[in-house]
Order: structure tokens, then sequence, then C-alpha cells
């Protein structure tokens, strides 16, 4: 089998970013290659249809492939000020966006992420988290460490130890940034002291356990009041002043990915629908998925309203209304690969 055939049956998609125009969407995949589409192109393309026709229709592809390393995955995507930031194997680096040729330049900087003393591999940069207001970004990674680096100088700033697994989800609010882990469990820290100030270990509620899929947490999400997370566990929502469990979200596979939709709660992951719930844990949609697997959504309501999902498909899955898929995206084309 050659390597192209290979790319349109293996093709995963692992992060997603959009541009903070908005009229981008960037998608990473495991053969290191990043997929430029144009949301104005995909929303012109957005006509009234059946949705039960959308498999048969011809799926729509991508404004631009752009390789940044054939033999590492794109783990995590992130924009800011310009740059497209990808984090692979032991590099986060920043490349220079041209919004009016719609072409990724060539990388303008990188940051090299340490290597343990007793490992020979370099750590996967697994997700990434910016703090726009302090132009800081925060990696998650393999060495089960979160380094803090500041896009401003590129100089490490802090690296937040306490893992004792690899790192899955980073996200954060003001002063506060929350870690999620193979370990199982969700590091609350304090980014001025550089300290754990929480924790919670969802896998020894005897509600939330699932042993068959282990203790792992995979995503984190939080507002003012509120933290979703899940992975091994069943997906929960979590009250963050008195860290009790408020909700169980009954998704019925493994969980990859969690956002806070206005009033809503989206979670995917291995099962072949997202699941959007309320706050009581109602569900309000089951939305189909291409792959058998999510592991990667992003969404945005402003200037083109889109919520976009990959994973273990050469297929991206568009959603314009949130509720019900209308558009899909052929990542590889035969054609061209």
């Amino acid at each position: 089998m050659g390597f192209s055939s290979r790319k349109l049956l293996y093709n995963t998609v692992l992060s997603q970013t959009l541009s903070e125009c908005g009229n981008f969407l960037f998608v990473g995949n495991n053969f290191g290659d990043i997929f430029i589409l144009s949301l104005e192109r995909l929303e012109a393309n957005n006509v009234e249809y059946d949705a039960k026709e959308l498999p048969n229709k011809s799926p729509l592809e991508p404004t631009l492939i752009f390789t940044v390393d054939s033999k590492a995955a794109v783990n995590s995507l992130k924009f800011h000020r310009g740059f497209l930031i990808v984090g692979t194997v032991g590099s986060i680096a920043g490349y220079v966006w041209n919004e009016d040729k719609q072409q990724i330049g060539k990388k303008s900087w990188e940051v090299k992420i340490p290597s343990a003393p007793e490992s020979i591999e370099a750590a996967d940069v697994n997700f990434m988290w910016v703090d726009k207001a302090s132009d800081n970004l925060f990696a998650g990674c393999g060495d089960h460490a979160v380094y803090q680096i500041s896009l401003e100088d590129g100089r490490m700033v802090r690296t937040f130890s306490g893992h004792k697994d690899y790192i899955h989800c980073v996200t954060g609010l003001e002063n506060n940034l929350y870690s999620a882990s193979e370990d199982g469990t969700i590091v609350f820290w304090d980014i001025r002291e550089c300290k754990q100030v929480g924790r919670l270990e969802p896998h020894t509620n005897a509600d939330l356990a699932r042993p068959e899929f282990g203790k792992w947490q995979g995503t984190v999400s939080v507002t003012n009041d509120w933290l979703i997370c899940g992975g091994g566990p069943r997906a929960s929502m979590w009250h963050l002043r008195s860290l009790e469990c408020t909700n169980i979200l009954p998704f019925p596979e493994k969980v990859h990915c969690s956002e806070f939709l206005d009033d809503l709660i989206v979670i995917a992951g291995e099962h072949p629908f997202l699941h959007q719930y309320s706050f009581n844990a109602e569900v309000v949609a089951e939305v189909p998925i291409s792959g058998a697997s999510a592991y990667s959504v992003v969404l945005q309501n402003e200037p083109i309203k889109l919520m976009s999902v990959g994973g273990a498909s050469n297929f991206l899955d568009i959603y314009t209304n949130f509720n019900y898929r209308d558009l899909i995206v052929k990542l590889y084309s035969s054609k061209k690969d």
C-alpha cells in the first residue's frame, strides 16, 4: 500500500484552531499535515437540502494542505497575533499566516521542549492553551508537565509539575490553570504562584468510574462556576467552588472532547454521535460524525457560526447551526495525494 493510500485510509484529525478573524480553519493530523479551509467558501457552498442526502453529496475539499513534518503528528494547534502555532514532538513553532494570499509562511520561531534526563525521546506537545491577555502559551506534554511559554520572547516562564502521567488537555481562566491527565486527575493550578490549589479524581467516584475504560481524563473545560471533564470515567459536571459533582452526562463511551456552548455542553469521543446536553444533563441533541471517534472539536458564533468535528476519518464534519451536520469536507483527495 502506497503512502497516499495510507493517508486516505488512516487519516486522523488530532487538532484544530480558528484564525483570529474567524474566517479560516486549520486542521492538523497524524501525518504531519495541516489543512486550511476558508469558512467563507464553506458558507457559500452551504445550501438547503434534505440532511438524509448528505452522505451522497460530493464533499468539499480544503483550500490548501501544508506539510509541517511528514514524520511527526500535528498534535496541537493554536492561532495568536497572526501566527499559526504548531505543537508536534518536542517542539512548538510559529508560522506567519498570510491572510491575503491564504498561505502559511516559513517557520518564524521555535521553542524546544526539554527532554527528561531519563528519556531518549522528546515529549509530545499534546495540547495548548493561549492566555491572550498575557501573551502566554501553556503546553501540556507527554513528560507529565505543563510548560508556560512567553510568546513575546519565547522564554520558558514556568513548569507546572505534579502529574504522574502525560497530559491530555489544558485550559485556563483568569489566573487559574486546569490540566487533565492520563493519571486520572484534573489538577487546578495558581498560575502566578505555580502551585497546585485543587484536584479532582473522578475515577474514585463510584458513580463515575468505568474500570473497563481506565481512569484517564481526556478533556477539561471551565467557566467561572463550572467544570466539565471526562475520559475513561463518565463525563461529569462539577461546581468549582464546592468541588462537588453536580451532574453526570450520559455519554456512553470514552470522552475526548468537551466544550461549553452558550447554555449547553458539548461532549464527543469514541462514539459515532456528538452529544449536546443542558446543564441539567438532559440530552438536547445527538448529531452524527463521520468517523468512529472524535478527537477534536472547535466552534465559534461569529463572524461565521460554525462547529467543526474531526477524528478517526478522512472527513471533517461541519455544523453551521450546531444541531445537525450540513457540510462534509474530504481532507485528502485521491486526485491530489
